[in-house]
C-alpha cells in the first residue's frame, strides 16, 4: 500500500515537472523572438528621407495658392507636403523634415480659392489621392529629384448655393415654396384713363369738381 502511493506521488511529481519546464522554455523562446525582433527594428530604423521638389503647372500657367502632397504606394506612412510659392514652386516635407522617403509616390494638389463652398483652382481629379493621374519617383540622388507637374482641364465651377426652404423669390431653388403674394394694384394703375383725367388742370373759370 505504501509502495503504490510512493509511486503515484513520484508520477505526478513528475508531470508537474514536466509542465513547469514547458512554460519555462515557452517562456524563453517568447523573450528571444521579441528580442530579436527589436534587435531587427533598432537595427532597420526609419526609412531615410530624399529632398524632392517642382513646380505645378495647370494650362502652361503657374498654381500659386494650396501644396502638393504624396504619398507612397509602398508605405502608407510615407506622406510628404509642400506649399506652393507664387511661382507655383514646392518643397516637399515629411513631419517637419525636409524629403520623403524613396519610391513612387502618387501626388494630389490642393488648390482651393476660400468661399462658401471653397472653389477649386486645378480640376477635381487633382484634388484627391484616389483619383490624381500624378506619381513622382523618389530617388537616393537628389539631382534626379526634380519634377514639373503639368495640369491639363477646365476647373469646374462649384455648385451654386440653394436659398432657405420656403422662401421662394429669385434665385430660389426649384420646388421652394412660393413668396409673399404680390400687392394689389392701385387704382391709378387698375383705370390709367380715369387717373389721366382726374389729374389735368380744369378750363379757366371753371371748379374742378370733386372726385366721386
Amino acid at each position: 500500500m505504501s509502495e503504490n502511493a510512493g509511486s503515484s506521488t513520484a508520477a505526478q511529481s513528475g508531470n508537474s515537472f514536466s509542465i513547469a519546464r514547458v512554460l519555462i522554455l515557452l517562456l524563453v523562446a517568447a523573450t528571444v523572438t521579441g528580442g530579436v525582433y527589436l534587435a531587427l527594428f533598432m537595427e532597420r530604423g526609419p526609412k531615410p528621407l530624399y529632398p524632392f521638389s517642382g513646380q505645378v503647372l495647370l494650362n502652361g500657367k503657374p498654381v500659386t495658392v494650396g501644396a502638393v502632397m504624396t504619398q507612397s504606394i509602398d508605405d502608407e506612412y510615407g506622406v510628404g507636403i509642400g506649399e506652393l510659392d507664387k511661382e507655383g514652386r514646392f518643397r516637399l516635407r515629411s513631419n517637419d523634415v525636409d524629403g520623403v522617403t524613396a519610391g513612387t509616390h502618387r501626388v494630389a494638389v490642393s488648390s482651393m480659392a476660400p468661399g462658401i463652398p471653397p472653389r477649386p483652382l486645378v480640376p477635381s481629379k487633382y484634388l484627391n489621392q484616389n483619383t490624381t493621374p500624378l506619381t513622382i519617383n523618389v530617388t537616393s540622388d537628389p539631382s534626379q529629384n526634380t519634377i514639373v507637374l503639368e495640369l491639363e482641364g477646365e476647373v469646374e465651377a462649384p455648385p451654386a448655393l440653394q436659398g432657405p426652404p420656403g422662401g421662394g423669390g429669385p434665385g430660389a431653388a426649384p420646388g421652394d415654396a412660393p413668396g409673399p403674394p404680390a400687392a394689389a394694384p392701385t387704382d391709378a394703375a387698375a383705370n390709367p384713363a380715369a387717373a389721366a383725367a382726374a389729374s389735368a388742370p380744369a378750363p379757366a373759370g371753371e371748379t374742378p369738381a370733386a372726385p366721386q
